[in-house]
């Protein structure tokens, strides 16, 4: 969901004393601008993982594993008040694209069957997950829907194809938010859609790919009313790398996961094992426990702020990149909008202006800035339909930043028009 308190009463509570804490650990001269990629961690989430591995050092990974298992336990508490579901319903995993691979295999497909993609903002990783899955599967091709020109859900179009029994869609599929831009769809009219569905059809499984907005967006499951969800840790939760979770909607017809070790299933006689009956059975055995449990400091950080304090600060600090980068640089902003949906903290430009893509990432670097680039490959379906460049400039604030490392941004921008 896209709630938000009143800006000024958001924004109100980053007081430069707040705003020094939540920075607290980042190097003064650099401005991270690159949350879609990578956050930085703050110090209590940083302290956590170097804590544990130390405690690693000293008892050795299995002892420690053990001394931490309650708080390890709360990590699941934390991340279910988050996303409003139960603990139950979650699996932690290396990242959100072995999280979204693990649902996406586990869809159970005929040679009559397929998955139906419903926006053009779909993800390489998840197209070419959909895509093999089909394929190893011997259904029908996966079936790709862009967004209508407004920018909306085509919800006719998704309809309309679910619905015709020569498809038989097993799954339908979603990028919450692009990779590429400020563009955050309406994940809650598809939930909708699909409830509304008439009884005499076999309602599709609903994935939700959330890696972009877990931690700058309200994202309620309930609401939404997915049945598998997502998320990274490394992005707008400033979490380490290495981490992703799996919401799983209790209830599933699915029988087991395409993938299973002794922490999913146990193993009961020697032919056969059984199957937990929670999220954990999509869950492995194996894992960083420093890096769960930084993650999970990181949840509760989220949680102490409040999301829609984070929301609100996010797109204050994004509009006022887009507003100045447009009319002091004049470059040309690539981001789109789901109707009236607010847009995310993701602001793409074309910079052909002042040089390539490339080229203006790594003079920024010299001035200790940190942005990305947005590939044409990573979204394919949204640059043919737009007719994006090969490669835009990424911009990407957090609640950590201030308007001064805006303006900063924005005067680097200058100097680099100017020497082009």
């Amino acid at each position: 969901m896209m709630r938000t308190k009143p800006l000024a009463l958001a924004l109100s509570l980053f007081t430069p004393s707040k705003l020094s804490l939540l920075r607290s650990g980042l190097p003064p001269n650099h401005i991270h601008f690159n949350a879609a990629g990578a956050s930085p961690m703050s110090q209590p989430v940083l302290n956590t993982l170097i804590n544990h591995l130390n405690l690693e050092i000293q008892v050795g990974g299995y002892a420690a594993a053990s001394e931490v298992a309650s708080s390890t336990s709360k990590i699941y508490t934390s991340l279910s008040k988050l996303i409003s579901c139960s603990s139950s319903e979650l699996a932690l995993h290396d990242s959100s694209t072995t999280s979204f691979t693990h649902a996406i295999n586990s869809i159970p497909l005929t040679a009559t069957s397929t998955i139906l993609s419903c926006s053009s903002t779909e993800y390489a990783s998840n197209a070419i997950s959909l895509l093999k899955h089909c394929k190893s599967s011997g259904a029908i091709p996966p079936i790709f829907i862009t967004n209508k020109d407004d920018g909306t859900l085509d919800l006719e179009k998704i309809k309309e194809m679910i619905l015709d029994p020569k498809n038989n869609v097993s799954a339908v599929t979603l990028t919450h938010a692009p990779t590429n831009g400020g563009h955050v769809n309406n994940a809650q009219t598809l939930g909708s859609l699909l409830n509304s569905l008439p009884s005499s059809i076999n309602k599709p499984l609903y994935l939700l790919d959330a890696c972009q907005t877990i931690g700058q967006v309200d994202v309620n499951v309930e609401e939404i009313g997915c049945d598998f969800l997502a998320g990274t840790s490394r992005k707008w939760l400033r979490g380490p790398r290495g981490v992703g979770f799996l919401y799983v909607k209790s209830g599933l017809s699915i029988d087991e996961p395409a993938w299973l070790d002794l922490y999913g299933a146990k193993w009961i006689s020697p032919q056969n094992y059984e199957v937990d009956s929670t999220a954990k059975r999509y869950e492995f055995w194996e894992g960083s426990v420093a890096n769960k449990l930084a993650f999970g400091a990181a949840i509760d950080l989220v949680l102490d702020i409040g999301i829609d304090n984070i929301q609100s600060r996010i797109q204050y600090l994004s509009n006022l990149t887009r507003e100045l980068i447009t009319k002091e640089i004049g470059l040309i902003n690539k981001d789109t909008q789901d109707g009236d949906m607010p847009l995310s903290g993701i602001c793409s430009f074309e910079v052909s202006k002042i040089g390539s893509a490339p080229y203006v990432v790594e003079e920024l670097k010299k001035r200790n800035i940190s942005v990305s680039t947005s590939g044409r490959s990573s979204t394919l379906l949204d640059a043919e339909k737009r007719d994006l460049p090969e490669m835009m400039v990424r911009f990407s604030p957090h609640y950590f930043n201030t308007e001064e490392e805006v303006r900063k941004v924005v005067s680097a921008l200058k100097d680099i028009k100017k020497e082009s």
